[in-house]
C-alpha cells in the first residue's frame, strides 16, 4: 500500500500536450527524498488534444501520478480542483513547460514542513534559448522570471514555482476562478498570495531553487505582448475594484484620455521600426492605460466581489 503523500505536485494544463509530455520526462531526473513521498496530480483543463494519453504514457517512475479531467475554462478551476483532490500537507505548483532542478522538492517543501514558514516563492529562469538582447525588466518578469522580486518583501508567488501548506485553505479557500488563464488572464496567484498574508500567512522565499522556463516562442511575438498587454492590465483593473476597493473618479474620462494617449503615442513613434518580437515599453504603458479603464468600467457595475482584502469570494 502506498504511503500517504507529504507533498502533492500540481500541474495544470490545457491543450499543450507536447509540452507537458517534456515536463513530465524532466520530472524523473529530480529528487524524491524518502521522508518526502510525492503524488502528482494532473489536472486536464478542457484539452481537446492528447493531453490525456501523453498524462497516461508519460507517467513518471519516482512518484504516483493522477489523472482529472476539469471540463470548467480557467486554471483557477484547475487550480481548485487540483487542490481538492490533493492529500499531501503541502502544494507544490509548476506548470506544463517547466524543467526543475534535481533538489526542487526538498528545497521548496522542507521550509513549509518544518514550520519556517507558510508559503514560498521560488525562483524562475527564461530558458537560454528564449532569452532576447531587446529584452527589460518588464518583458523578462512578464515572461515568468523572478529575478526583480525583492526578497524582503515578495508581492506574489509565481505558478510555474511556488508552493504553501494545506492549511493556508482554511482561511484561503481557493485561487478566484475570474483570473488566471481561460479567464481574464493573470494575477490569479498574485492575489491568493495577497489574500493568505492578509489571513496572517509566513510567505517566503527560495530563490535558490530554481526551474527553468519553457514557453512557447510565440510569446515573444509583437502580437504576444499585445494580448499579454491587454490581460494584464483587465487582470489589476479587477483586482483593484474587487479586492483593494480603489475608488476611481472619472474612469469614462480617464479611458477617453488614455485612448488619446495610446494614439499620440503611437503617432509620435509612428517612424519607428515595428519588429516582429517585443514592445516598446512606451507601447505598454499605453495600452495599460486603455485595458485597465475599460475593465475598470465594466466590473465598477457589479457589486464587490470581496469585502476589502477579503479572504473569501462573495459571489
Amino acid at each position: 500500500m502506498n504511503k500517504r503523500p507529504k507533498v502533492s505536485i500540481i500541474i495544470c494544463t490545457s491543450n499543450r500536450a507536447e509540452d507537458l509530455r517534456q515536463t513530465l520526462c524532466a520530472l524523473n531526473d529530480i529528487s524524491v527524498p524518502e521522508k518526502l513521498p510525492c503524488e502528482l496530480i494532473i489536472v486536464d483543463n478542457a484539452s481537446t488534444d492528447s493531453t490525456a494519453e501523453v498524462a497516461e504514457s508519460c507517467r513518471p517512475r519516482n512518484m504516483p501520478l493522477v489523472y482529472i479531467h476539469e471540463p470548467r475554462r480557467g486554471k483557477g478551476y484547475a487550480y481548485n480542483t487540483g487542490m481538492r483532490t490533493a492529500r499531501g500537507q503541502v502544494f507544490l505548483f509548476t506548470d506544463d513547460d517547466v524543467r526543475p532542478p534535481a533538489n526542487w522538492i526538498e528545497g521548496m517543501c522542507e521550509p513549509i514542513l518544518s514550520g519556517r514558514v507558510d508559503a514560498l516563492v521560488g525562483g524562475v529562469k527564461i530558458a537560454p534559448h528564449l532569452e532576447r538582447p531587446w529584452m527589460e525588466k518588464t518583458h523578462r518578469w512578464w515572461m515568468g522570471s523572478s529575478e526583480y522580486i525583492n526578497a524582503e518583501a515578495p508581492e506574489g508567488m509565481i505558478g510555474a514555482n511556488m508552493a504553501f501548506s494545506r492549511k493556508v485553505l482554511e482561511k484561503v479557500p481557493g485561487f478566484d476562478t475570474e483570473l488566471g488563464p481561460g479567464a481574464l488572464g493573470f494575477e490569479d496567484d498574485t492575489l491568493f498570495t495577497w489574500q493568505l498574508v492578509a489571513a496572517g500567512y509566513r510567505l517566503g522565499c527560495a530563490f535558490d531553487v530554481v526551474v527553468e522556463h519553457h514557453f512557447e516562442e510565440s510569446r515573444l511575438s509583437r502580437s504576444g505582448f499585445l494580448e499579454r498587454s491587454k490581460k494584464a492590465a483587465q487582470s489589476q483593473a479587477y483586482v483593484a475594484y474587487h479586492w483593494e476597493h480603489c475608488v476611481t473618479p472619472l474612469v469614462r474620462l480617464r479611458y477617453i484620455k488614455a485612448v488619446l494617449r495610446l494614439a499620440y503615442l503611437r503617432m509620435k513613434n509612428r517612424r519607428q521600426k515595428k519588429h516582429e518580437e517585443g514592445l516598446p515599453l512606451w507601447e505598454i504603458d499605453g495600452l495599460y492605460g486603455v485595458y485597465y479603464y475599460r475593465q475598470y468600467l465594466f466590473e465598477s457595475k457589479r457589486a464587490f466581489n470581496y469585502e476589502k482584502h477579503g479572504l473569501v469570494k462573495l459571489s
